[in-house]
């Protein structure tokens, strides 16, 4: 009887241990890091291909910064299909402040990083701001801001913010998901989170 009932219990605890699914271990921050230079690399590749890009300097989740990220994010999120929690959670996590991009970073294409120092000197001197912009960037599509990538576990969903100011009143911010395919990041939807 005693030989059963371990028997038993051991049978039972080997099935509930067997239906408990393992978690995903969670990525290294070099893992992460490497990931959101592919995703800007093939971002950016895909909306502005073969030009020269102008990038803000610090991350930005709209025109402001990243003062109103959680209800952006929230309008962004009831226009996608399919954004897993934790992607939007990284996403929220990684963008409460700007960070510093980096002047070294390989995505594939050549671009500036632009200070909010040397855009204020660009647009403060004269009306002219944009006329004095492009002649200092002839081939830039004007000023183009971008968040820090939110990923989900697995490392092949990824949740980006672009916006791009061409004039004073051109320019457009979307939210970005992006997925993995066959090893290559893909544009799956974009939201409009704004518009000039």
């Amino acid at each position: 009887m005693k030989k059963a009932i371990l028997f038993l219990l051991a049978f039972l605890l080997a099935a509930c241990s067997a239906a408990t699914p393992t978690p995903l271990p969670t990525p290294s921050a070099k893992a992460i890091e490497a990931g959101e230079l592919a995703v800007y690399a093939a971002l950016l590749q895909a909306m502005y291909p073969d030009q020269n890009i102008v990038l803000m300097d610090q991350t930005a989740t709209g025109p402001g910064g990243t003062g109103d990220t959680a209800s952006t994010l929230e309008y962004a999120l009831a226009q996608m299909k399919g954004v897993a929690p934790e992607t939007a959670a990284s996403f929220q996590a990684r963008n409460e402040a700007a960070f510093p991009l980096k002047a070294d970073m390989d995505v594939g294409l050549q671009f500036t990083l632009l200070s909010e120092a040397d855009m204020r000197q660009i647009f403060n001197v004269n009306q002219d701001g944009w006329g004095m912009f492009y002649s200092r960037y002839p081939d830039a599509p004007g000023i183009t801001s971008i968040s820090r990538v939110g990923f989900n576990d697995a490392l092949d969903q990824a949740l980006v913010y672009i916006g791009t100011q061409s004039h004073w009143l051109a320019g457009a911010g979307y939210f970005v998901l992006m997925k993995k395919v066959a090893g290559a990041w893909v544009i799956d939807q974009q939201v409009m989170t704004w518009i000039s």
